[in-house]
């Protein structure tokens, strides 16, 4: 059974599953550090030493496991040696053992995934919290309100094996577009070709002079967020730019007009919100 942070339930929980946030050891929430001051074992995927001596406070066996990672490896074969680290480890605790994954564990996070799936399997109890993701830094870095004119979301490389329709009228985040095209794990930098694909099929629904944005939230306390603006038809030339933790922002190619001008106009009225509200209640 998996429980998220806000759960009334009483059963002793196994394994916590938590996010470190996105700068450094800044973002850690009290969620999370209470999770922290409860458990016995803590298994890591942080790339940050800093990360790691700060959880070292709460105890000794601080477990890192972004040594998993091997190059021209299917990722989904690393997440899986990473959730079993988890699983096993919960199994021979005697108190609860503590998952932590950058920024917010259920965004574009894989092995947390694998852990709350198998864990009722093996009679453990999963406690799901909320961290900061990479999204939430985003929306202030570029000072943007999803409530404006909505948001459209893909991560890359499924936008284009499904082929989902994008909205010109609509903002739009694509996740991981320096991983296009590969399930594999590599460090090694991009050629331009790499996203001749993705840059023909934003053209089916932007211009090709429409301006996008690569953006990079901060990862550290003394580092700046970036964004670096180009057109699409320019993909291919930033490839020496695009690294696996940037977004692809879009912003609308259009602003759309208000489509249902009666129904605005009800919106000024106060005899229309007596007729959907009750006074009364």
């Amino acid at each position: 059974m998996t429980n998220n942070s806000n759960s009334d339930s009483t059963n002793f929980v196994d394994i916590y599953v938590i996010g470190t946030g996105m700068v450094g050891t800044r973002q850690f929430t009290q969620e999370a550090i209470s999770a922290l001051e409860q458990c016995e074992r803590v298994y890591l995927v942080h790339f940050q030493k800093s990360v790691k001596k700060y959880l070292e406070e709460f105890t000794d066996q601080v477990h890192v496991l972004t040594d998993e990672y091997n190059e021209g490896e299917k990722r989904d074969n690393t997440y899986a040696r990473m959730a079993q680290q988890v699983l096993d480890g919960a199994e021979e605790s005697e108190g609860p053992v503590v998952f932590a994954l950058y920024g917010h564990p259920m965004v574009f996070v894989s092995p947390s995934r694998w852990v709350i799936d198998e864990a009722p399997e093996r009679g453990l109890e999963v406690e799901v919290q909320p961290g900061i993701s990479s999204m939430d830094c985003l929306y202030s870095d570029i000072a943007f309100d999803p409530a404006k004119n909505g948001v459209q979301m893909f991560e890359a490389s499924d936008l284009l094996l499904r082929e989902f329709d994008l909205n010109p009228d609509i903002p739009a985040m694509i996740w991981q577009v320096g991983m296009l095209e590969s399930a594999l794990y590599t460090t090694n930098s991009s050629e331009p070709e790499r996203f001749t694909r993705f840059r023909e099929y934003l053209e089916r629904f932007y211009p090709p002079d429409h301006s996008v944005s690569l953006l990079q939230t901060a990862t550290y306390p003394i580092s700046n967020s970036r964004q670096i603006e180009f057109e699409i038809k320019d993909f291919e030339k930033m490839a020496d730019e695009i690294n696996a933790i940037q977004t692809l922002y879009i912003p609308p190619a259009n602003e759309r007009p208000v489509q249902n001008e009666e129904l605005a106009e009800l919106f000024k009225s106060k005899e229309h919100i007596e007729t959907i509200t009750n006074k009364n209640s």
